[in-house]
């Protein structure tokens, strides 16, 4: 009984430290089942479902843009009253033109040049290219916009393309020469009023050349957008020389640098025969008087309308 007792001490004596052990040691000793602890209860939230996405509506496709179709621009035609028996100055202050009205459209023109004894020479002569009572000028109709007028001279023929107070004279590829009075001129270039007579309308001829600038550059591209491939390259070839011509032109007339005159006519000259080269430059002129019949319609129609019209309009 003491040898049992010593041997349970012993046994009790070489378990290993700490109550759990021990209790795994006499559950195993004698056969009870242990016990498992209870996993601690965890407060676990439902799954939840993802937020959902806000809708997204497919990405639209742009359509690219159309491209600018330049638009023709119309100009109101030359007032050729306003040349009508004017005194006209070459450049403004050489020689002397003055039209005159001998009929419906027909125009005579009395002329005087100023030339010079020869291509050296300083000496400055006087040319009556005209007899006292005027030279008679054929019509050659409207080929650019503006009433363009032939005066035929065997020894210099001119034309002349009559705008807005003022006269574009083109005259031979070389200058005349009049051999009996020993004298050549060259008449080509613009003829209008002397500078004292332009200096009140400044700016009103400042403000026309900027809007006759646009509408040659509108007018221009409008022509080029029109043309063919292979017509394309003398058109901007022509707006190149034009640019040239002017200041070629306008320079050598007096004052220009103050009255911008010259450079005011030249450019209306320009956009006056893209418009005229377009087909817009009649419409432009029967829209102006319409216009003016819808603002008053009381007045009478133009002069030149009543002219026009036949016996039938009346009834």
């Amino acid at each position: 009984m003491m040898r049992a007792r010593l041997t349970f001490l012993a046994l009790v004596l070489c378990l290993p430290a700490g109550g759990a052990s021990a209790q795994n040691f006499f559950e195993r000793l004698f056969g009870i089942q242990p016990q498992r602890p209870q996993a601690p209860a965890y407060n676990v939230p439902p799954p939840q479902q993802p937020p959902e996405m806000p809708y997204e509506e497919a990405p639209r496709r742009v359509a690219p843009a159309a491209p600018v179709v330049p638009r023709a621009v119309t100009i109101r035609p030359p007032n050729e009253d306003t040349v009508i028996g004017r005194d006209l100055r070459q450049n403004g202050q050489n020689g002397s033109l003055k039209l005159e009205r001998t009929g419906r459209g027909d125009l005579r023109a009395r002329l005087t040049l100023v030339g010079r004894r020869s291509a050296q020479s300083v000496e400055t002569c006087s040319i009556p290219l005209t007899p006292a009572d005027g030279t008679p000028l054929v019509s050659l109709g409207r080929p650019e916009g503006a009433s363009r007028y032939q005066l035929q001279d065997p020894t210099c023929p001119l034309q002349f393309d009559l705008l807005d107070e003022a006269v574009v004279v083109k005259g031979p590829a070389e200058v005349c020469v009049f051999q009996a009075a020993n004298c050549q001129a060259d008449p080509g270039g613009l003829w209008g009023p002397e500078p004292p007579a332009l200096l009140a309308k400044v700016r009103d001829y400042e403000a026309i050349r900027a809007s006759a600038d646009r509408i040659v550059r509108d007018n221009y591209k409008v022509l080029a957008s029109r043309a063919r491939p292979e017509a394309v390259r003398p058109i901007i070839a022509e707006q190149a020389a034009f640019s040239a011509d002017r200041e070629t032109l306008c320079r050598n007339y007096a004052r220009e640098g103050t009255t911008s005159f010259c450079n005011a006519r030249f450019t209306e000259w320009r956009a006056l025969s893209l418009a005229s080269r377009l087909g817009i430059a009649t419409a432009s002129a029967d829209a102006t008087r319409a216009s003016r019949r819808r603002s008053d319609p009381s007045s009478l129609p133009p002069s030149e309308d009543l002219m026009q019209r036949g016996v039938s309009d009346d009834d």
